[in-house]
């Protein structure tokens, strides 16, 4: 689901847990205080986004909270004016962001923890306990789902490095791009990159096994659109894809092995 907004996303940091926090519409104006809060709490906002969610989006988003009574209240509220969504870094960040919010409850948090997020920002409601101020993921798998709702290109999980990317490239790479080099060298086509890509498509490790019956129905179907306009956009665009991929991996490979 697309969201339009204006983003800034800062990367080099080295892997740690990530949680999803969004600056309520009732916190909004206080947003560069909370962000400051943040940061001296020793976390690393990752990425930072606002926007102005449309109720469809806000569904979306608390679709966990779907079938309760406050569900429309909730999805009211959250699409009544603009948001700030950021991912946080830190040790044991889940837990550390929702210690740091405290109490969903804003009469709670006032009493026993006034010192926190919701207490300082949060106001309250009589329809709900969803004006605290601050949200944060309720747990690991939440924030991955939340993450990718506004950030669909975030990588969450940690980034290979060192010895893992050489192990990863042994075991997953080098069995199909070696013998495919091979073949490659022994072949000496003129356009060796595109030949290339064809040879990999055709010869996909995932591909799933198919009866011969079904192996044949395929290529003979894949046989009747090439010649086609469309057919032969298709395939270029195909090819074209692969190309592009393959330098990816080739670069990656020679800057791992060279």
């Amino acid at each position: 689901m697309s969201i339009p907004s204006s983003e800034t996303v800062l990367g080099g940091l080295a892997y740690s847990e990530r949680t999803l926090a969004i600056i309520k519409p009732e916190a909004y104006e206080n947003a560069e205080d909370i962000e400051n809060h943040i940061r001296l709490n020793g976390f690393t906002i990752l990425a930072r986004r606002e926007v102005h969610l449309t109720p469809e989006h806000a569904a979306e988003l608390y679709k966990g909270h779907y079938g309760r009574h406050h569900f429309p209240h909730l999805v009211a509220h959250m699409s009544s004016g603009a948001i700030i969504a950021m991912v946080l870094a830190a040790k044991n960040c889940i837990s550390k962001w929702k210690t740091l919010m405290g109490p969903a409850r804003v009469v709670e948090a006032q009493a026993y923890w006034p010192d926190s997020l919701r207490a300082c920002y949060g106001r309250r409601a009589k329809y709900g306990d969803y004006f605290n101020g601050v949200h944060g993921s309720a747990n690991l798998a939440e924030a991955i789902r939340e993450i990718h709702f506004f950030f669909p290109a975030m990588i969450v999980g940690p980034i290979l490095r060192g010895p893992q990317v050489a192990d990863y490239v042994q075991k997953y790479i080098t069995p199909t791009l070696l013998p495919a080099l091979t073949a490659l060298a022994q072949e000496r086509p003129a356009e060796p990159i595109m030949w290339l890509a064809d040879h990999l498509y055709k010869h996909n490790p995932n591909e799933p096994e198919l009866a011969p019956q079904a192996r044949e129905m395929r290529e003979d179907a894949r046989c009747h659109t090439p010649r086609t306009l469309r057919g032969i956009g298709q395939m270029k665009i195909l090819k074209l894809s692969c190309y592009n991929f393959f330098i990816t991996v080739f670069t990656g490979y020679f800057v791992i092995y060279l």
